[in-house]
């Protein structure tokens, strides 16, 4: 076990009852003792005791790097890795054990973790967790895993590396020498050398049956005969002896031990709860003397369990011979934890009981705080050992069942829901329950104006999802009228459903007004998840209103409060970083907004909010388009379209995907798939604009540039920029007046392209907007060039984006004359083969190739580089398209 410490895995490995629990409590005790040959310096020891309730991933990592952080020299290890795991959506574990790994990697220490009892963990997810750790794990990480089989573990590879020790059944199991010093200095037996032969023989050295049958044995004359008795395999010895130790007991012990059973966790008290006795202090200590497979869990010997073999017994004689207490006695145990503040254990056992009306009574008093403070894995393991009936039964259980409907994109099972909650509340008035089991004090009642509250404040975002503004209003003003003061966290949301109300519309200052009051609201809540939802809305609305470095101060800000909590990699921060990285890509620092956009869906896809995890698509497609990747922005789209199907995606990220398709069409020069997404949709350009519905008629409008029908875009566009300016949506003007240069330039009407381009221009320097314009090409490029702008204050604004579009390399080359001689079948060949290629940015760049060709009469086709144009023209040649070279 000393020598192990310099690899990475212990591996103790062996059937119950032979000692490996025993074997860890001693190493450990030399540890830290410092008795062992030449001891670390520095060794935090952790242990983790499993059971087989042990299988939700996040819970399991969440004990793994808590248990880490007990030592004062490593109580900041994990730090980022348990906020990641406290998320209500926790991380994938690959993301968890990175951030922890990095944080071990950088602490002195030694430390060794002991995971014992981890057969019980039947975890796919778990063990692959454990094998990314195992396969990263920093040096002076040591992982002693104590089991009754192998895990699912990479064990052959560490073992051909020399990474692995292994401790099994033949290295722990008595000797005859070792079973003589057990049976007669620790039991007190006087054997002979032949019976003590003979009993360790039919033991096999397995220490568990030598101290059951030494057990069994004391008080005895006739021990030969008992030894004699011993055959078979260990079950049928265990069975035996466990029947033979429980007649030795007296009925008083026998009783004691069968009714407590049932518990993770001896005290004194609680056992006198469930025995009706009054010595439960005083059976555990006795107990404990007597070597009868009782641990002590603290210094003061108040708390015992026991052997998890010797309970295991114990609880398969009580179902056998009194089936009908188990319940009965998991209410008593439920009763005592709740009376001395344990609720949380009461509920397991009331669970356990099958008394499930007691405890969604239980869960119903944790419930609002485990949500308010993100602690939604046990929220929604006690929630799914629920049957139906029992939440829908209970009003205030079933909201949260109709939030998480909500808001994984089920709409409609989430209303369903509600209707339920509406017709149990105006049928009865109020519900009742028992307080406890037996109780006959006045009946448990519902606030009913605060469930309404709580149900209005669904309705109004799941209004705001469909695009129903007066909807959404209405619900979210009766929200807030409902909810009492104290009910802070559910007031904040329903302060930030009015906010999405005003939002879609198109009132900017209305929902800056109500977001900017929930995010003060939620500061007085306490909790850092409710003023994180408040704060990426208003990041949002700030980046609509164009005051783009607002927007990234809130971003940041709340980035710095998340990374001080160590929340820093929860799921809910990805749509704060899809705006960070969307106004980065604004601002042309496109590297930088991919990390962002990136890191962002990576966090948000573990969120269940469709709208949460469209935006985050829709940034990261945004920023490909504008880093010319035609190719995997399409990709993006087609996964986002496969992420959601079957889901209600709420309206506006509808519209905004197919804005970008419909750019994205255009730049590959696939006018026809537009132009057929434009029949399909029915969009007139006289029809009746909304603002959720102003994304769709935008790219329309694009539509109708292309193809050189500059007089009705035109119309449209004017229209759209009216309505613009009443909404005060600041981004949305400037890419509409960038639109109407466009579409003058097309008209011939130069003079009217540069003036709509300078009142582009005035609106978008104060917040250093630069891809807008980019993005539009080598036209707007002329453009700018036409504007003179010194008497605005222009001229040093005008610069830098000419020096952006300088940067992008967009520049004509030697082949430039060839490539311009193409005729319009010949880019649609190019066309075709950039579908065909393998290598995506290879065609990324031959699409933005032919569409430069095709709507500019230039190229940029020389910055493929040789080796790619040679790709192009040999497949040319295969397929007989193009002649000569």
């Amino acid at each position: 076990m000393n020598e192990a410490l310099a690899r990475k895995l212990t591996l103790i490995s062996a059937p119950a009852g032979f000692g490996k629990t025993t074997l860890l409590s001693e190493w450990i005790e030399t540890l830290r003792s410092r008795r062992a040959p030449s001891p670390p310096q520095q060794c935090c020891i952790s242990w983790i005791s499993l059971d087989e309730g042990d299988q939700e991933p996040s819970l399991f990592f969440s004990y793994l790097v808590t248990a880490l952080r007990q030592h004062e020299a490593t109580s900041t290890v994990g730090q980022t890795a348990l906020g990641m795991l406290l998320s209500p959506q926790p991380a994938p574990a690959e993301a968890v054990l990175t951030a922890l790994i990095n944080d071990v990697a950088s602490t002195p220490a030694t430390m060794v973790l002991v995971l014992d009892d981890f057969h019980s963990v039947e975890s796919q997810p778990i063990c692959d967790g454990l094998a990314f750790l195992l396969e990263r794990q920093p040096p002076h990480l040591h992982l002693v895993v104590s089991t009754r089989k192998d895990p699912i573990l990479p064990l052959a590879s560490l073992r051909a590396k020399n990474q692995l020790v292994e401790l099994r059944a033949a290295d722990l199991r008595f000797t005859t020498g070792e079973a003589g010093v057990f049976l007669h200095q620790v039991m007190g037996l006087e054997l002979s050398d032949e019976n003590v032969t003979a009993l360790q023989t039919r033991t096999e050295g397995w220490i568990a049956g030598l101290q059951l049958a030494a057990i069994s044995m004391q008080g005895k004359e006739d021990t030969e005969t008992l030894i004699e008795t011993f055959t078979g395999s260990h079950r049928y010895v265990l069975d035996y002896l466990l029947e033979e130790v429980l007649q030795r007991q007296s009925d008083a012990t026998r009783d004691f031990l069968i009714s407590t059973c049932i518990l993770g966790r001896l005290h004194g008290a609680l056992c006198d709860a469930l025995t009706g006795r009054d010595d439960g202090q005083q059976t555990l200590e006795d107990l404990d003397r007597a070597n009868l497979f009782v641990v002590s869990l603290d210094d003061d010997r108040r708390w015992y369990r026991y052997h998890h073999l010797f309970a295991e017994m114990l609880r398969q004689q009580l179902h056998r011979t009194h089936p009908e207490q188990v319940p009965s006695l998991h209410r008593l145990a439920a009763e005592w934890f709740e009376r001395h503040g344990y609720v949380d254990e009461a509920i397991e056992h009331a669970l356990r009981a099958e008394d499930f009306e007691w405890a969604a009574v239980l869960i119903q008093g944790r419930v609002d705080d485990l949500w308010g403070r993100g602690e939604h894995i046990t929220l929604r393991s006690w929630m799914n050992s629920l049957p139906d009936e029992s939440v829908l039964s209970n009003p205030h259980l079933a909201i949260y069942r109709a939030w998480n409907l909500f808001s994984s994109g089920q709409q409609a099972a989430a209303e369903e829901v509600l209707q339920t909650i509406e017709a149990t509340l105006d049928t009865d008035g109020r519900r009742v329950h028992r307080a406890i089991p037996g109780d006959q004090g006045p009946p448990l009642e519902f606030d009913r104006r605060k469930i309404k509250g709580m149900a209005a404040t669904i309705r109004a975002l799941s209004a705001f999802y469909r695009g129903d503004v007066e909807v959404a209003k209405t619900h979210a003003l009766l929200a807030l009228d409902a909810l009492p003061e104290e009910e802070a966290n559910w007031r904040t949301t329903a302060t930030i459903s009015l906010g999405d109300a005003y939002a879609i519309s198109g009132e900017l200052s209305a929902a800056y007004r109500y977001r900017n009051s929930a995010v003060e609201a939620s500061k007085g809540t306490g909790s850092i998840y409710m003023t994180l939802a408040a704060s990426m809305r208003l990041a949002a609305t700030l980046r609509m209103q164009g005051k783009l470095s607002e927007a990234i101060d809130l971003c940041e800000s709340q980035s710095r409060i998340l990374e001080d909590a160590g929340l820093s990699q929860i799921a809910e921060q990805g749509f704060l970083l899809a705006i960070w990285g969307d106004v980065l890509a604004e601002w042309n620092d496109l590297d930088a907004a991919l990390r962002h956009a990136n890191l962002a869906r990576e966090q948000t896809v573990r969120v269940r909010d469709v709208g949460t995890i469209g935006w985050s698509y829709l940034v990261l497609i945004r920023i490909l388009f504008s880093m010319g990747h035609l190719a995997k922005a399409q990709d993006l789209i087609h996964e986002l379209e496969t992420a959601t199907r079957g889901l209600d995606v709420p309206d506006w990220i509808l519209y905004r995907k197919a804005a970008w398709q419909v750019r994205i069409w255009l730049a590959g020069n696939k006018l026809d798939r537009a132009e057929r997404w434009a029949i399909d949709s029915g969009l007139d350009f006289d029809g009746a604009l909304t603002y959720q519905n102003e994304r769709e008629f935008i790219a329309l409008s694009r539509i109708l540039v292309a193809q050189r029908r500059p007089a009705e875009a035109l119309r449209l566009l004017q229209r759209l920029l009216l309505a613009t300016e009443a909404s005060g949506h600041v981004s949305r003007g400037i890419e509409i007046l960038i639109l109407q240069a466009l579409a003058y330039n097309e008209a011939g009407d130069k003079a009217q392209a540069v003036s709509a381009l300078e009142h582009g221009l005035r609106l978008a320097q104060p917040g250093g907007f630069i891809r807008l314009f980019v993005d539009e090409g080598p036209p707007i490029q002329a453009l700018l060039k036409a504007v003179d702008g010194s008497g605005q204050g222009l001229k040093g604004y005008i610069r830098k984006l000419l020096a952006a579009f300088a940067a992008g390399g967009d520049r004509p080359t030697r082949d430039q004359s060839m490539i311009e001689r193409l005729s319009d079948r010949e880019l649609e060949v190019l066309r075709l083969i950039a579908e065909g290629l393998t290598n995506r940015e290879i065609a990324d760049r031959l699409y933005l190739a032919i569409n430069t060709v095709k709507v500019h009469n230039r190229t940029i086709f020389g910055k493929l580089g040789a080796s790619h144009r040679t790709e192009a023209v040999a497949r040319a040649r295969v397929l007989g398209l193009l002649p000569g070279t």
